[in-house]
Order: C-alpha cells, then sequence, then structure tokens
C-alpha cells in the first residue's frame, strides 16, 4: 500500500529554478573549444610524431633503417645490424637461388648486393663452414652459387 501512495504524489516540477529559455539557451551556444598550449603542442608531436631512431652499438651511429628502408652510409656495422634486424634472409636466399643474382640486383639495388655479399662472407658462411664440416673439406672454401659478385668493394670487412 505504501508503494500506491508514492505513486498518486504528485511531481513536483523546477520551473521556478531554471526556465526553459536559459536552458536552451545553453544547448545553443556550444562552449568554445579549448585551444591547446604551445607545451601541450610540444610533448603531443613528441609523443605521436618525432620518430626516435636507436643506436648500433659496434659504430655509434643511428640506426635510421628499417624493413623498407636502407642504411644510406657504407659503415659496415650498420649494414650488419640492417641484416640482422630488418632484412627478410629467407626472401633473399629464394631471390639468390630461384632468379639469381640480377634479379637481387633488380629488386634491392647494386649497394645493397654488394654489401649483402659481404655479410654473407664475414657473418654467415663461416657459421655455415662450421656447422656442416663433414660435407665441406676444410681445404675448400664455400662459395655463393648462383652468380657472381663484385670483388673488393668498399665497406666488407673480410677480416672478422
Amino acid at each position: 500500500m505504501e508503494t500506491d501512495s508514492l505513486k498518486q504524489q504528485p511531481i513536483r516540477v523546477l520551473e521556478d529554478t531554471v526556465t526553459v529559455a536559459e536552458v536552451a539557451k545553453q544547448v545553443a551556444t556550444p562552449p568554445a573549444p579549448r585551444v591547446p598550449t604551445r607545451k601541450e603542442i610540444g610533448e603531443w608531436r613528441r609523443a605521436n610524431v618525432t620518430i626516435t631512431h636507436g643506436t648500433v652499438k659496434a659504430c655509434g651511429h643511428k640506426a635510421k633503417f628499417s624493413a623498407t628502408r636502407q642504411p644510406h652510409n657504407n659503415c659496415v656495422d650498420c649494414w650488419k645490424a640492417f641484416f640482422m634486424t630488418s632484412v627478410d634472409l629467407d626472401g633473399v636466399h629464394v631471390v639468390l637461388t630461384k632468379q639469381g643474382v640480377r634479379a637481387l640486383v633488380a629488386k634491392h639495388g647494386t649497394k645493397f648486393t654488394k654489401m649483402f655479399h659481404g655479410f654473407l662472407a664475414a657473418c654467415l658462411l663461416p657459421t655455415l663452414v662450421g656447422a656442416v664440416d663433414k660435407a665441406i673439406p676444410a681445404g675448400d672454401p664455400a662459395q655463393i652459387q648462383g652468380g657472381t659478385f663484385a670483388n673488393g668493394h668498399e665497406g666488407t670487412d673480410q677480416s672478422s
């Protein structure tokens, strides 16, 4: 029965405190958008726009390369870091074995191909020869099949 008495009570209208004209005025004029300060704009740019590059530990150069962008210098350590982190070595291997060196040059360029040859000679082939000592006699040097590369190019470190 108490619930019935609550339903029968009249609803109080607050017309005396807020008028319809005041509400319409507030709805019609939205507040002006807040203008960010120069400091806030700088913080937003640093967080969302600015690209921060890492550093190659071996040489100290900025790592301004990615999967779609090659290093722009002849530093052996930068190119080694590029091949170790950003290059699909399996894809390069498939292009070399199936299509040859000319297809690799057409796809990635001459500098990439020369640096990749140096990377193979310095890093990958010694590891491969050490892993398959029984298959390759000690006197036979490992050879790259599928094409020839320019010998004596700059940027290849044969001593390490």
